[in-house]
C-alpha cells in the first residue's frame, strides 16, 4: 500500500506538468495564428487586439495587446445590454399612456382639454419588429378609448409628452453621415414606427442619370427632400440622407441600382414624438373627432415658453414587451435604436434622467464598481455607433467573465447573443466549422474596424470568454473577416 502511495506521489506531480505542457501546446495554436495576423500584408497597418481566458479557471488562452483601447463598433452593445439586464432584470415593460386634460362635457360630448401621449421610453411602439402589419394599431385603440369617455370633438389639441428623455435625439459624436438614416436614429421619449421612414425612387436604365422620389412611407408632416441621386451600375444601396434631428429639410446623395422602379432607402424621422402628435391628430379626424388646435409636443411648447402644467387623467396604459425581448433583438439583429434606448433607461434608473450623457455615466460607474479597470474606457453612446468609443480586450473579457461568474442573468444574456452559423449577425459565420453553434458572440463593424466578442465553447467542453478587434485595415471587410474566423475557429479547436 505503501509503496503504491509513494508511486502516486510521484506520478501525480508528473501527470498536472504533461496536462499543463499539453494545453500550453493547445494554445499554442491559437498564438500562431495570432503570429499570422502580425506578420499578414494586409494588417501591415493595423491595430489588432485580443484576449481570450478560460471562464472556469481564469486561465489566459492567448493575448495580443489586450490593454489597447480600440473603437468597438456594435460590440459596444455588450456593455449596454448586460447593464441593463443586471439593473432591471428580465421582466420590466416600459409603458405609454394615452391621457385628457381638462374636463368632459358628457351632454355635448365635446372634451374641453389635450388629448395627451405620455412616453415611458418605449423603443417598440409601432416597431415592425414586434408588429409588422399592424404598426398603428395602438392609435385605432386609443381613439376607441377616447370614444368610451364619451368623447366626439376636442377644444384642444393632441399633445406628445417625450420628456421622459432627454429632447437630445443623437449623439453630438455621431458622423455626419449617420445622422439621419436608418442606423443614425437615437432615443427618443416617444419613439413610434422604429423612428424610420422610406423615401421611394425610380431610377433609369442608363446609369449616371438623376433619380425620381415616388413617395415617402409613412408621410412625414413638412419633410422636403432635395434629391441628388443617380442611377449607376452597383447593383447596391450607396445613397446617404442628410439632416439634423428637428429639422426638416434633407439632402440625399449618392447612388441606386439603375433601372428600378421602386426603390426605397430608409430615413430617421426628425421629430418622432411630433410625427406621432401628427399621425394620432390625423386618424382621430378620420374617425370623426375634431381638434380645433394644431397637434404639438412637450418640447416644442416649452421651446415657445408655453409652460403647460394640465393634471391628467389615464384613459389606455400600453405595455412593450418584456425588457428581455428587447434585449435579444438589440444583440441579435444589432439594432441601434433599441440599444440607445436601453441607455437612455440606464440613465432613468441609476440618475433619473433619460439622457446620453447620464447613460453613459452609469454604464462606467457600474462597471468601475464592480472591479474593471476602466482605464481608456471611453462611452458616448449606447450603439457604438461613434468612432470616439474605445474599449480593450480585456475590458470585454472582464464583463463576460462577471456575467458568466457573478451576474444574476447570465442565462438570459447568453442567449441574447448571436450564435455562429444559426442566428443574428452571426448566422453565416463558421458554418461547417467547429464553431457553429458553440460560438456566442456580438460583432462589430464600421469603416475599417471588425470586431466579436462573446463565449466559444472548445472541442474538450472549455468556455472562453474572448474579444478580438482589428482597426484600420487594408483589405475589404470580408477579408478580414475570414482572418479572424480562423482565429475563433483555432480556440474552437482546442482539445483540452
Amino acid at each position: 500500500m505503501k509503496r503504491i502511495l509513494l508511486l502516486l506521489i510521484f506520478l501525480i506531480p508528473l501527470l498536472v506538468n504533461a496536462q499543463k505542457k499539453a494545453i500550453k501546446l493547445q494554445n499554442h495554436l491559437v498564438n500562431k495564428e495570432l503570429v499570422k495576423l502580425k506578420a499578414d500584408k494586409d494588417l501591415k497597418n493595423a491595430a489588432i487586439s485580443f484576449y481570450a481566458i478560460d471562464t472556469k479557471t481564469g486561465e489566459t488562452i492567448a493575448e495580443l495587446n489586450p490593454n489597447m483601447s480600440m473603437v468597438p463598433a456594435s460590440t459596444q452593445k455588450l456593455f449596454t445590454t448586460a447593464t441593463v439586464l443586471e439593473l432591471s432584470g428580465t421582466e420590466y415593460r416600459y409603458k405609454t399612456k394615452i391621457q385628457y386634460s381638462g374636463k368632459i362635457d358628457k351632454t355635448k360630448k365635446i372634451l374641453y382639454g389635450n388629448i395627451y401621449i405620455k412616453g415611458g421610453g418605449d423603443p417598440t411602439l409601432g416597431s415592425k419588429h414586434f408588429y409588422k402589419g399592424r404598426q398603428f394599431d395602438f392609435i385605432e385603440q386609443s381613439i376607441a378609448e377616447i370614444k368610451k369617455a364619451g368623447i366626439n370633438s376636442i377644444k384642444g389639441r393632441v399633445i406628445a409628452d417625450a420628456s421622459i428623455y432627454s429632447c437630445e435625439i443623437a449623439s453630438p459624436k455621431w458622423l455626419w453621415e449617420e445622422i439621419g438614416n436608418y442606423y443614425g436614429i437615437a432615443a427618443n421619449g416617444l419613439t413610434v414606427h422604429d423612428n424610420l421612414y422610406k423615401v421611394h425612387f425610380k431610377s433609369s436604365y442608363q446609369a449616371g442619370k438623376l433619380t425620381k422620389v415616388t413617395r415617402i412611407s409613412p408621410e412625414i408632416p413638412q419633410l422636403q427632400i432635395h434629391n441628388q441621386v443617380l442611377s449607376s451600375n452597383i447593383r447596391s444601396d450607396e445613397a446617404y440622407i442628410y439632416g439634423a434631428p428637428y429639422t426638416y429639410t434633407r439632402f440625399i446623395r449618392g447612388t441606386i441600382p439603375k433601372g428600378r422602379n421602386d426603390f426605397s432607402i430608409k430615413g430617421s424621422i426628425p421629430d418622432p414624438a411630433y410625427f406621432l402628435a401628427w399621425r394620432f391628430q390625423q386618424e382621430l379626424d378620420s374617425s370623426g373627432i375634431n381638434c380645433n388646435k394644431k397637434a404639438t409636443t412637450l418640447c416644442l411648447l416649452e421651446y415657445e415658453g408655453d409652460t403647460i402644467k394640465d393634471k391628467k387623467i389615464t384613459l389606455k396604459t400600453i405595455y412593450s414587451p418584456k425588457i428581455i425581448d428587447i434585449i435579444n433583438k438589440t444583440n441579435k439583429n444589432s439594432n441601434n435604436l433599441f440599444a440607445e434606448h436601453l441607455l437612455n433607461h440606464i440613465g432613468y434608473i441609476k440618475h433619473k434622467e433619460g439622457s446620453l450623457q447620464s447613460g453613459t455615466k452609469a454604464v462606467f460607474n457600474f462597471w468601475k464598481l464592480k472591479g474593471m479597470d476602466t482605464d481608456g474606457l471611453q462611452l458616448h453612446d449606447g450603439s457604438g455607433l461613434s468612432r470616439l468609443n474605445s474599449i480593450s480586450a480585456k475590458q470585454f473579457v472582464f464583463l463576460l467573465k462577471y456575467m458568466k461568474t457573478k451576474g444574476k442573468y447570465y442565462t438570459a444574456f447568453y442567449n441574447s447573443l448571436p450564435e455562429a452559423g444559426k442566428s443574428g449577425t452571426l448566422k453565416s459565420l463558421g458554418k461547417n466549422t467547429i464553431i457553429a453553434g458553440n460560438l456566442h458572440a456580438k460583432s462589430g463593424s464600421v469603416a475599417r474596424v471588425r470586431a466579436y466578442a462573446g463565449y466559444l465553447r472548445t472541442k474538450s467542453g472549455r468556455e472562453l470568454a474572448f474579444s478580438v478587434n482589428i482597426s484600420n485595415y487594408n483589405c475589404s471587410s470580408r477579408e478580414v473577416k475570414k482572418k479572424i474566423t480562423a482565429l475563433m475557429i483555432a480556440m474552437g479547436e482546442l482539445g483540452i
